[in-house]
């Protein structure tokens, strides 16, 4: 894990964003276990990291209480929503130094997967057929800030999946390293 100034740099705004698309998940989670707090915790864990609070014990508990609500959790969308929270804590503590092969490719799944969980918790919350997943990736690439865009780049791309979440993992992960379309600003 990079322990640098510059590579903590990176992390924290990528903490923030990670923690702005989680919380759109959390009230699938809340909905089912309204008396556990362990995912919204993780959440605002991951955002004091983000702000410049330390990484440290108490964030990485954050992490691990947030994974064991994930594993407790009866109902499919609440366990997503409890694992973006997880990893939403967990971003602080991605390996910025692992950038080929199946460890970078992991570590980048740190990055991305507060916004997968979060879009495959939304997508089983819709009432209706919708494009909710989708939704929440192109939130997710609009409000990217820069840091996360060049620690993405850093490391190897995610495979096409076969599975719903890795069809997410790569949606994601080809959009973030896409150049901008002539239509988009900055």
């Amino acid at each position: 894990m990079g322990n640098s100034a510059a590579e903590e740099g990176l992390l924290r705004p990528a903490a923030l964003w990670a923690a702005d698309c989680a919380a759109l998940a959390l009230p699938a989670f809340v909905r089912r276990a309204p008396n556990d707090e362990r995912p919204r915790n993780a959440v605002v864990g991951g955002r004091e990291f983000g702000h410049g609070k330390r990484r440290g014990k108490a964030l990485r508990t954050l992490a691990w209480a947030a994974h064991s609500a994930a594993k407790e959790a009866e109902d499919k969308a609440a366990k997503y929503a409890a694992r973006s929270a997880m990893l939403t804590a967990a971003v602080a503590y991605t390996h910025t130094d692992l950038a080929q092969g199946l460890p970078g490719i992991r570590q980048a799944r740190h990055l991305l997967g507060p916004i997968v969980y979060a879009a495959l918790a939304l997508e089983l919350e819709a009432t209706s057929p919708t494009d909710v997943a989708n939704d929440v990736i192109s939130f997710a690439v609009r409000t990217a800030p820069p840091e996360v865009l060049e620690l993405i780049r850093r490391m190897p791309p995610q495979q096409p999946g076969t599975t719903r979440l890795g069809r997410l993992f790569y949606a994601l992960d080809a959009k973030l390293r896409a150049p901008l379309s002539d239509g988009e600003d900055d």
